[in-house]
C-alpha cells in the first residue's frame, strides 16, 4: 500500500494559530479552513502527495458527520461519542495514512489547525494544546481516532470496526498511551477488546480493572512474545490477567471498605 503523504505544520505556525484560535468563533474558524498552509511541508519521500480534491473530501465528510452530531450546535454527550468512533473509521478507511505517517505529530497538527479548525474546536471548546498541535497524538482530536480504528480493525472480517465501541475514550486512552509496549501490537489490543465484554468483573470497578490488566500484560509481555500467539492464546492470555485482576481486587476493596468503616467510627 502506497502512503498518502499529508502537509506537516510546523510547530511555530501550530502555536501561532492555536493562540489565535483560542479568542476566535466558530463561525469565524470556519472562514480560516484551508487545503494549504505557508508553514506547512511535506516529506521528501515516502508516498504521493495528497490532492486537494482528497482534502476536501475528507474535510466535507467530517463536517458532515459534525452536523449529525449537533455541530455547530453543543450537542449531546452521546452524539459526540457516536461521531468520535464515525470519524475514527472514517479517517481510517479514507485518509490513505499508514502507520509510519500517522505517528508524525505535525500532520495532525496541519488537520486540526488548517483544515478543520472549526470542527476541532467545537469537538473540544478552549482545547488544551495537545488536543490540536499534536504534541501527544494520545490526547489529539483527529490522531488518537485514526490510532483506534487502526488497531483495533479486524482485517479479515465484512464488519473491520465492530469493536470500536467496546471501550470508551478514557479506556482506550489507558491502553493507546501503553502503546510502545502493549498499544503497539495491534493482535493483543484486537484480543483484549474481544475479550472484555465476557470477564466476569466481580463487581470490581470497570477503570481500575483495565488498569491492573493492563500492568499484568505489560509484565508479561517481558517474556511472551504477543504477535508470535494466535488469537486463541491472545484472549487466554488477556482472560487470565483479567482472572487474576479481578480475585485481586475484589479481595483488596471489602478490606479498604473495612478501614473506611474503622476510621469512620
Amino acid at each position: 500500500m502506497t502512503s498518502v503523504l499529508y502537509p506537516r505544520l510546523l510547530d511555530h505556525a501550530a502555536r501561532e494559530l492555536h493562540r489565535e484560535y483560542m479568542d476566535s468563533t466558530l463561525e469565524e474558524l470556519q472562514g480560516r479552513a484551508a487545503f494549504h498552509h505557508r508553514a506547512a511541508v511535506f516529506a521528501a519521500t515516502g508516498g504521493r502527495r495528497v490532492t486537494v480534491d482528497e482534502l476536501q473530501d475528507l474535510r466535507e465528510r467530517i463536517v458532515r458527520a459534525a452536523e449529525y452530531a449537533g455541530y455547530p450546535g453543543e450537542g449531546r454527550r452521546a452524539d459526540r461519542a457516536n461521531f468520535d468512533l464515525e470519524v475514527a473509521k472514517l479517517l481510517h478507511q479514507r485518509s490513505g495514512l499508514v502507520a509510519a505517517e500517522a505517528a508524525v505529530r505535525s500532520i495532525w497538527a496541519f488537520l486540526a489547525l488548517v483544515l478543520l479548525p472549526d470542527v476541532s474546536y467545537w469537538r473540544y471548546p478552549r482545547p488544551p494544546a495537545d488536543r490540536v498541535m499534536g504534541t501527544d497524538i494520545t490526547r489529539h482530536v483527529w490522531g488518537r481516532l485514526w490510532w483506534r480504528a487502526h488497531l483495533l480493525a479486524l482485517p479479515r472480517e465484512a464488519d473491520r470496526y465492530r469493536l470500536l465501541d467496546v471501550f470508551g475514550e478514557a479506556a482506550f486512552d489507558q491502553i493507546f498511551a501503553r502503546r510502545r509496549s502493549l498499544g503497539g501490537s495491534r493482535a493483543l489490543v484486537r484480543a483484549l477488546a474481544e475479550t472484555w465484554p465476557t470477564i466476569d468483573r466481580g463487581g470490581v470497578n470497570d477503570r481500575q480493572l483495565l488498569r491492573d490488566v493492563l500492568k499484568r500484560l505489560l509484565r508479561t509481555s517481558a517474556v511472551v512474545e504477543f504477535e508470535a500467539l494466535d488469537d486463541d492464546e491472545l484472549r487466554r492470555q488477556v482472560a487470565e490477567a483479567a482472572a487474576e485482576s479481578v480475585a485481586v481486587l475484589a479481595e483488596s476493596e471489602p478490606l479498604a471498605g473495612r478501614r473506611h468503616a474503622q476510621d469512620d467510627a
